[in-house]
């Protein structure tokens, strides 16, 4: 979900049931806190690893994602970043026990509002890495995040008339539950279309279109329905592995790239992975790709889908044991 809608649900909350600023402060804190994780993603550039350091990744859990928003609303009650923040908005951050708690109330309801959206979180890291999703939204809902930008928007600029919390809260939940609904509908309606349980369903950002995905063990299938019309277009069809020219032991350079901390994480971030494979002069090229992500980016604007491509692919060279990626 967007950041608008993050901080703005706690804040309503917090506000309708007539919580005092240092707890409203705490339960906003939480709300956008787990979000820091776009700023430890270079991390990852330096030292690749698995531990989930992504964004959606390691603060997007239970455990971390608690410790993350009290480390946060610590950092907040600091005088020099209270005093500057505190320039632009109503703000009072304050570290005890009573505010600590509203902070992780905070965190939970980020961490549901995302469960909502595609591929979810890792709510029980690290006991788990598994995602756990809803696949309801897309990755932002536009209508939540305008809405939620407006209401903020008024709010800053009539701060004195925050007593209208409640109305606000209920039309955003009202709002949030009526999109709930047609999302659920509608993917009810694909899964009816299709008749196949081998099927998965991914929500794309109109809330009447499904990307729908399936296939067998040697390829991936993508089509796109659209709810509204009752039909299905077919996008395309790929090949799991793909040898685009043969040699020696491919298994065993699969078997070493797929060791790689890049190429996992790079699993773990996909929606299914397909693999275009090249042999020459003892060396294997593997290039790892996420057949959803390229089909979701066929829309996007340029800029946007490059960003995608780049994203939703990574190549390994393998020489005898040692895999490269890059």
């Amino acid at each position: 979900m967007d950041f608008f809608s993050h901080a703005l649900l706690p804040y309503l909350l917090g506000k309708s049931f007539k919580r005092n600023k240092e707890e409203v402060t705490a339960f906003v804190i939480g709300g956008i806190a787990l979000d820091i994780d776009v700023l430890i993603l270079w991390i990852n550039f330096v030292y690749p690893t698995f531990f989930l350091i992504t964004h959606r990744g390691i603060t997007h859990s239970l455990f971390f994602g608690f410790i993350t928003a009290a480390g946060v609303l610590y950092m907040a009650s600091r005088p020099g970043i209270r005093s500057y923040i505190r320039r632009f908005i109503d703000f009072e951050p304050v570290i005890n026990v009573r505010t600590i708690a509203f902070a992780c109330a905070g965190a939970t309801l980020h961490l549901f509002l995302d469960y909502t959206t595609t591929r979810g979180v890792p709510l029980l890291y690290p006991l788990s890495t598994a995602r756990y999703s809803a696949e309801l939204f897309f990755y932002t809902d536009m209508f939540l995040t305008i809405l939620s930008l407006l209401i903020i928007i008024y709010l800053y600029k009539k701060p004195q008339e925050t007593n209208n919390a409640i109305k606000f809260l209920f039309v955003f939940l009202i709002i949030f539950a009526l999109l709930g609904a047609v999302r659920t509908i509608e993917k009810s309606g694909a899964e009816e279309f299709f008749k196949d349980a081998g099927m998965t369903y991914y929500p794309t950002v109109g809330p009447f279109n499904w990307y729908v995905m399936g296939g067998t063990a040697e390829d991936i299938k993508i089509y796109e329905y659209n709810g509204l019309e009752r039909s299905s277009m077919y996008i395309g069809e790929v090949k799991r592995i793909n040898v685009l020219s043969s040699g020696d032991n491919l298994k065993g350079a699969l078997a070493a790239a797929d060791e790689l901390p890049q190429i996992k994480m790079f699993r773990w971030r996909a929606y299914a992975v397909a693999i275009n494979a090249s042999f020459d002069q003892k060396v294997w090229s593997l290039e790892y790709y996420d057949p959803m992500q390229r089909a979701m980016a066929k829309d996007m604007p340029g800029i946007f889908k490059r960003v995608a491509k780049g994203f939703g692919s990574m190549n390994v060279t393998v020489n005898g044991s040692k895999a490269v990626a890059g």
